[in-house]
């Protein structure tokens, strides 16, 4: 049974998003436990996920979810650094011959900025501050604790210790498809052949292997986040009223408050 879950799961919409079932192995003990998941899209609904047992055998409970989806780069790397010295290849001719040579430096300010507009890095070599790199960094080990891909920090919640396959399910962004037909028809003869192809785009930046696919048409009705702004509000003769409109997806409604005489009611419509 676990040996079939370890397959991954998609229903892609052709609507640019797709619902994904995956396999996490866990190997959990009684209590808390942190987990780090990395096989997650690079446009995941963090807030769809789902983790369960498939065999129903150990309750699960995500008490804490960190979503980290940093976008790799040297101004990334470097920031990871700042504070500490690493070396710089530089590569320069002498003599007609290439010459390679180390050039440790400090990095004082990286010049990265979460979002983008990046800044000029400062780095200290022999002592003097300079607003360039001396040369291609060499980064050192990165340690446990760096994440160079999409992953999600779980804290997990278990029942009782043990060791199984875990099903995660989730939202994502980066599928769509669509279906093309080549009709051929004959010289002779009233029998055509109709050729229907397939076409499926991934842009979600993981790759899914020996993967079920299924493929949702049709317009889907996608829950919207939520909007809810002031429409009017009236004083006077003891009554006070507030109307609001929220729109999530195709659905609005209004409420109202009404107050005579020291009686509250609520009405919704």
């Amino acid at each position: 049974m676990l040996a079939a879950s370890a397959q991954p799961a998609l229903t892609i919409y052709n609507q640019d998003f797709a619902v994904v079932r995956d396999t996490v192995p866990l190997d959990l003990k009684s209590g808390a436990n942190p987990v780090i998941y990395s096989g997650a899209t690079a446009q995941v609904e963090p807030d769809s996920v789902i983790l369960r047992d498939p065999a129903g055998k150990h309750s699960l409970q995500i008490l804490e979810q960190n979503y980290r989806n940093d976008p790799v780069s040297q101004e990334l790397l470097l920031s990871l650094f700042e504070g500490k010295t690493i070396d710089f290849q530089n590569i320069r001719t002498k003599d007609n011959t290439q010459i390679r040579e180390l050039i440790p430096g400090k990095i004082i300010r990286s010049g990265f900025i979460p979002g983008g507009n990046n800044e000029q890095p400062i780095i200290e070599v022999t002592g003097k501050l300079q607003f360039s790199l001396p040369g291609q960094p060499l980064f050192p080990d990165l340690g446990n604790d760096t994440i160079l891909k999409p992953a999600f920090n779980w804290l997990l919640q278990s029942d009782q210790p043990g060791k199984f396959d875990a099903e995660v399910g989730y939202v994502t962004g980066g599928f769509d498809w669509s279906a093309s037909y080549n009709l051929v028809s004959p010289e002779k003869g009233d029998i055509v052949d109709l050729v229907g192809w397939i076409t499926m785009n991934n842009n979600s930046g993981k790759t899914f292997e020996n993967a079920k696919i299924k493929l949702m048409a049709g317009d889907v009705n996608k829950i919207q986040p939520r909007t809810m702004r002031l429409m009017g509000f009236a004083g006077g003769g003891g009554e006070d009223r507030a109307d609001y409109q929220c729109e999530e997806g195709a659905v609005s409604f209004s409420l109202g408050h009404e107050q005579r005489g020291g009686e509250n009611r609520e009405r919704g419509e």
